[in-house]
């Protein structure tokens, strides 16, 4: 059996599993790109470039977490169906900002895994 994988300039529509989102009648979507294997590496190389000669672990979480916030923007293309009061967040860098620490990490672990993202790939 053959293995087909994301383009990674295609965008798909992600629907998170975090709080039964994926059962709602109107769930939260996230339009976001696939990171291969590749890619992640390159996130990898570049907080190991902005950490080198740093000794306080408190900036080095710092560097890592700025890495990580640009990948997310970077590959998430927008989001509907998020709000905060009872308005709707559609920015990326807004939601990184305001969203759940396991909704976050979850839309991240599902960018960089392909089985993840078919997973949670909007059904038509």
């Amino acid at each position: 059996m053959a293995i087909i994988s994301f383009d990674r300039d295609a965008v798909v529509d992600y629907i998170p599993e975090y709080g039964g989102n994926r059962e709602s009648i109107d769930p939260c979507v996230v339009r976001l790109k696939f990171v291969p294997y590749s890619r992640v590496q390159h996130y990898s190389r570049l907080i190991a470039a902005r950490a080198k000669g740093l000794s306080d672990p408190q900036k080095v979480t710092e560097v890592s977490q700025h890495v990580q916030k640009n990948q997310f923007v970077e590959n998430v293309e927008s989001v509907s169906g998020y709000y905060v009061g009872e308005r709707e967040v559609t920015d990326p860098a807004e939601f990184y900002e305001t969203a759940d620490t396991d909704l976050v990490v979850e839309i991240i672990k599902a960018m960089e895994s392909h089985s993840r993202l078919t997973e949670g790939q909007r059904k038509n």
